[in-house]
C-alpha cells in the first residue's frame, strides 16, 4: 500500500510543477519541418517545436503553458514512445494542430 501512495505523491508533484509555464521556445516554422519529421505526425500539424537535449514530455508541456496534454501529444506524434524516452534533439515534433483530431 506504501508504493501506492508515494505514486500519487510523485504523480501529484509532477503536475504541480507544472503549473509554472514558461511560453515555448524554440518553435519552428512549417517550411524548416523536415518532410520526414512530418511524415511521423497528424496531418493536421501546424505548430512545430525543435526538440533540445535533456527535453521531456513534460518539459514541453510545461514550455507551452499547459495548452496540450501528453495524450494529445503522443496522438499528434505516434513515433513517440508511450513513456516518451524517445525524444531525438535536433527532430521535429507536433505541438499545435489546425483543427481536433483523433488517435
Amino acid at each position: 500500500m506504501p508504493a501506492f501512495y508515494s505514486s500519487i505523491i510523485i504523480w501529484g508533484l509532477g503536475l504541480a510543477s507544472l503549473s509554472a509555464a514558461a511560453p515555448l521556445e524554440h518553435t519552428v516554422p512549417t517550411s524548416k519541418v523536415s518532410t520526414q519529421d512530418k511524415l511521423q505526425m497528424n496531418p493536421a500539424c501546424d505548430l512545430f517545436y525543435e526538440v533540445q537535449i535533456g527535453d521531456t514530455c513534460w518539459d514541453i508541456i510545461t514550455q507551452s503553458k499547459n495548452t496540450f496534454t501528453i495524450n494529445q501529444l503522443l496522438c499528434w506524434n505516434p513515433n513517440i514512445n508511450q513513456h516518451c524516452t524517445n525524444l531525438i534533439p535536433g527532430r521535429n515534433i507536433c505541438v499545435g494542430v489546425a483543427y481536433p483530431t483523433t488517435c
